[in-house]
């Protein structure tokens, strides 16, 4: 694979337009966050058992130096958009920290895929190392987070019934993931969009499963809150916004309006690696189909 090829997870399914005029999010209670200035807010390293940041992060935060691993270069490796490197650093390893990292990577070869089958393997390999992170340490936050995501990835096409029961397990994933690390802000993020992937589905469903959209704001605003250089974070509230305005048709204008402020913040931050390129490039296209 090379750095050419790199491409950013998609977060809106083309072709799928809603009466915003605007591509919709897909129909899944999560979206993904892969690789930023910050992976994670921090990590339990796996070689020494203490709370420590990841060499790379550490350079690019102007910390001092960390001791290299195969967990650290692995994530460096997602960082630069290379899942294969890091599967390869992190087979065979079976501490949670590791196996956690080893579910999102699996997530990240879905990225490079190029049928929906093999999507679907990597997903369902993104389970079982998550599951198997929690086997090995069931308060680890980042095993929560990885296996609502790849549950979350693994609901398009299931039908209702199958799609509800494991949107509740989805949803108690991301809620004992913030409750064992109050700033995983990906945890918090995906609690506002599972929140409004369920407004989206209509007012019955909404109140079926106690969807709030104050909740979805509230959650959403906290992952910004914790990492407030982070485009992705604004992106995804902003794409939620406008999740909201398609199925809102009274309301839309003024959710469109919100969505765009939210944008314009977001295109104001100065990306720190690859990954957020991507998605300053996305702030940007959202922000041209608005017309701001």
């Amino acid at each position: 694979m090379r750095p050419t090829d790199l491409r950013q997870i998609p977060s809106v399914s083309r072709g799928n337009r809603d009466s915003t005029g605007l591509d919709t999010p897909r129909p899944e209670p999560v979206f993904l966050h892969l690789a930023s200035a910050r992976i994670s807010r921090c990590f339990q390293h796996p070689s020494v058992g203490v709370h420590i940041r990841p060499l790379l992060l550490t350079a690019l935060l102007g910390c001092g130096p960390a001791l290299a691993t195969p967990f650290d270069d692995a994530q460096a490796a997602l960082l630069r958009g290379q899942p294969d490197v890091g599967v390869t650093l992190l087979t065979g390893r079976r501490d949670a920290p590791s196996l956690a990292l080893l579910a999102r990577t699996h997530v990240g070869q879905a990225v490079f895929a190029s049928t929906e089958a093999q999507k679907r393997s990597l997903y369902a390999r993104s389970e079982r190392a998550a599951r198997a992170a929690l086997a090995a340490d069931a308060r680890n936050a980042e095993a929560h987070v990885e296996l609502a995501n790849a549950l979350a990835l693994q609901l398009p096409g299931t039908g209702i019934i199958r799609a509800t029961q494991v949107g509740r397990e989805i949803r108690a994933l991301y809620e004992r993931a913030v409750a064992l690390d109050p700033a995983q802000a990906r945890g918090w993020m995906g609690l506002g969009g599972w929140h409004a992937q369920a407004l989206a589905l209509g007012s019955l469903v909404a109140r079926a499963v106690g969807a709030s959209e104050q909740k979805m704001r509230d959650h959403h605003l906290r992952a910004i809150e914790l990492e407030p250089d982070e485009v992705f974070y604004r992106l995804r509230y902003a794409d939620d916004l406008l999740l909201l305005a398609g199925s809102q048709p009274r309301r839309a204008q003024a959710l469109k309006a919100e969505a765009g402020s939210v944008l314009k913040a977001a295109a104001r931050l100065t990306p720190q690696t690859y990954w957020q390129t991507l998605d300053l490039n996305q702030v940007r296209e959202r922000l041209r189909t608005l017309g701001l």
